[in-house]
């Protein structure tokens, strides 16, 4: 998140030979944009950045294709072709500065770097996937993810176990007050109407109501959820077992009621909202005879 944005910026920077071509490396901020260069060798970005708002940003260098390719919020931003590789074999990494000069100001968190190209599939995951719970062993209700968000003095849960899942395995919830709660995803924002993505497959051996998703802004560390503050039941059954999304919208939770979901069969129901699209349900029907795999989903920003 930078805070300023004029002259020079530096995320990250390596130089072995200042007035070499292609021998220093350069992730930058440059005149309110990104930029990506190997010294006299450079890529910019065509997205005008903000201040005060964190960007997730990849540079991505791909021998096999020459490509330099730059990465905005898991989105292509530019790229630049038939590039020759950088050339620096030694010389300091600095996060947050070329050599003294060139700082950069703002905040930087989760920074990483990869010996290989990424693919566009995989910064997308990066950029826009909160957490992701298969369920499988040895650490079911760990976040597989690539935040790792594995808050264990928080998350809870009460009457669930390990079993055979739609893909690997899942989590069964054995009795009518079972949960599996996760704490705390700061990123998700829904009361400012940030888009998201859940989708989740369930295996419903009967239908009598209930939650199986729902969001609250506080916690506790002693049940399923703290009703004191906002909440609202992201994905749910209702008592004649159609699936059901709520939204936040101006202080108000409207629903939405999709179609009945049957028993003892694998569904696969997803709920996506954005201020431009508004809100989509979608419930796909297979025939599956196991139990229990979720993958949760949301867009950062």
């Amino acid at each position: 998140m930078p805070t300023t944005l004029s002259g020079d910026n530096t995320i990250f920077s390596q130089c072995t030979c200042a007035t070499c071509t292609s021998q220093c490396l350069y992730l930058i901020i440059r005149s309110s944009r990104l930029f990506m260069g190997f010294n006299f060798n450079d890529l910019q970005g065509s997205t005008t950045l903000s201040t005060s708002v964190w960007y997730h940003v990849a540079f991505v260098y791909n021998y096999a294709t020459l490509q330099q390719i730059i990465y905005l919020d898991g989105v292509q931003d530019s790229v630049r072709t038939n590039v020759q590789p950088y050339l620096g074999q030694n010389g300091s990494i600095i996060i947050g500065a070329q050599s003294s000069s060139s700082y950069y100001y703002g905040y930087i968190d989760n920074l990483a770097l990869t010996t290989r190209a990424k693919s566009a599939t995989e910064i997308s995951n990066d950029a826009t996937l909160l957490f992701y719970y298969s369920f499988d062993l040895p650490s079911p209700f760990y976040d597989n993810g690539p935040n790792r968000l594995n808050n264990t003095a928080i998350s809870n849960y009460a009457s669930v176990s390990s079993t055979s899942g739609r893909v690997n395995r899942g989590i069964d919830f054995t009795t009518t007050s079972s949960y599996f709660q996760m704490c705390c995803f700061y990123q998700l924002a829904w009361l400012a109407s940030k888009p998201y993505t859940f989708a989740i497959w369930i295996y419903p051996t009967s239908i009598n109501g209930g939650a199986i998703v729902h969001i609250s802004y506080y916690y506790t560390n002693g049940g399923c959820c703290s009703f004191g503050g906002y909440g609202y039941d992201i994905l749910a059954l209702t008592y004649s077992g159609q699936i059901v999304t709520q939204v936040y919208y101006n202080s108000y939770f409207p629903g939405y009621i999709g179609p009945i979901i049957p028993i003892n069969t694998w569904t696969h129901v997803a709920c996506t909202y954005s201020s431009t699209n508004g809100v989509i349900l979608l419930a796909l029907l297979f025939n599956f005879a196991k139990k229990g795999h979720v993958e949760l989903g949301e867009v950062l920003f």
